[in-house]
């Protein structure tokens, strides 16, 4: 979730109402109570306040990573016609199923399946071959599609792959690589 600078303001503000340390910290960040020095070291405090927030950020990210993804057995069961493992990983290495190694299993976005079909997506291995074309990394690929758009009013790529939108996906997709 993308939040605005607002947003971002708001929400630590209200944290740091119960949370003095946080306070503390994001009065030195916005130099109220900050040394003159830019290059001062902070205080341990705020050094260890600004940690704490960033794990518990990480924790967030990861969190709803795994929300928006199925490990390999659930995929088996997502998918009518695999029947193990070895069946999904075919998939992935011919470039119709996009995942990633985590930890000793393997995590597949879920905006690739359609479930009332039981099986992916039609048009997914174009939209793979497109991500693929702006980037080797699962990930980033699987960010770039769940990323919301000022262009699509908010939505993301993945919805837009939902609403069966193929081709203006894939060009949207390709239109990115440019743009970096």
């Amino acid at each position: 979730m993308a939040l605005s600078v607002a947003e971002a303001v708001r929400v630590l503000g209200a944290r740091a109402v119960d949370d003095p340390s946080l306070a503390e910290t994001l009065r030195y960040l916005a130099n109220d109570t900050g040394a003159d020095d830019p290059f001062a070291i902070p205080p341990e405090s705020v050094l260890a306040t600004t940690r704490w927030v960033n794990e518990r950020r990480q924790i967030e990210r990861d969190e709803e990573r795994r929300a928006a993804t199925l490990d390999t057995a659930a995929v088996v069961g997502a998918i009518v016609s695999i029947r193990d493992r070895r069946g999904v990983d075919r998939r992935r290495r011919r470039g119709q199923l996009l995942g990633w190694r985590s930890g000793a299993g393997t995590l597949h976005p879920v905006w690739q399946f359609d479930r009332s079909r039981g099986d992916t997506r039609f048009g997914l291995a174009r939209v793979i071959a497109a991500l693929g074309e702006v980037t080797s990394d699962a990930r980033a690929a699987d960010a770039l599609m769940r990323a919301s758009r000022e262009d699509l009013d908010g939505r993301s790529l993945a919805e837009l792959f939902a609403s069966g939108r193929i081709e203006t996906v894939v060009r949207l997709i390709l239109a990115s690589a440019d743009q970096s």
